[in-house]
């Protein structure tokens, strides 16, 4: 065999040894314990995080709707896939700057499977994939698009106090932000956008309930206690209904 093919025959092999890591992301050992380590201890959500849950043959199963990937994060693609059992159900109840804890996580290629649960009173489980993952340094993006290590108002402390006391107290009030108010009620189920006397108004319709989860015992939905719409003129809510 001659030189040449033997070096061709090498660069093929190691292309081929190598290409699966890339594809399927995986991280090293000690990426793994430095990601395990970054999910410890009590984390807050600054995302809406949704989650499906259902029976089948197997039982009680949970399932991701949130998927976070080092540059965005989306659940219009899982609440889009037809449904899998008929006893499923998309549970909302996860909501920006609630408590998280008891951190798992699970690898399948590129993407990263994160187990929680709540803390009380909404100790739910909850499950989140961290997608198009090949480095820790892509886990950290995503990490930190989807958690804080403290709670959101604590974050910024040239936000107005009043802004920041309703943010930790789960409310919204007249001046908010888009940004702060959605700290309260997470994804909108809509927006409708428009002109008003030459302002710039979005209108948000927010989520009344929170959905069933179907676990060890079922639980059944129950009220937001968020306001049903939010309007804002030029970026600032004025009108809270």
């Amino acid at each position: 065999m001659s030189d040449k093919r033997r070096v061709g025959i090498g660069m093929t092999l190691l292309f081929f040894l190598c290409t699966p890591l890339i594809v399927r992301g995986q991280l090293s050992a000690q990426d793994r314990q430095t990601a395990a380590k970054m999910i410890a201890g009590t984390l807050y959500l600054r995302l809406h995080a949704p989650c499906k849950f259902g029976t089948g043959q197997m039982g009680a199963g949970l399932g991701s709707v949130l998927e976070v990937s080092p540059t965005t994060h989306d659940v219009q693609r899982r609440l889009a896939l037809p449904k899998t059992s008929k006893r499923e159900s998309i549970y909302w109840g996860f909501f920006p700057n609630q408590a998280v804890h008891y951190g798992k996580l699970s690898y399948e290629g590129g993407t990263i499977q994160i187990w929680m649960e709540g803390v009380k009173p909404n100790d739910a489980e909850l499950q989140i994939d961290f997608i198009q993952i090949n480095s820790l340094d892509d886990f950290t993006k995503a990490f930190n698009q989807t958690f804080s290590k403290v709670p959101l108002q604590d974050e910024h402390p040239e936000w107005p106090a009043e802004v920041r006391a309703a943010i930790a107290e789960r409310k919204v009030i007249v001046g908010m932000t888009k940004e702060q108010a959605y700290d309260v009620v997470g994804e909108p189920v809509s927006v409708t956008t428009g002109v008003e006397s030459g302002a710039n108004v979005e209108t948000w319709l927010t989520h009344q309930e929170t959905g069933v989860t179907i676990g060890f015992r079922l639980r059944r939905s129950t009220h937001t206690g968020l306001p049903e719409s939010l309007k804002f003129v030029d970026g600032k809510l004025q009108v809270i209904q």
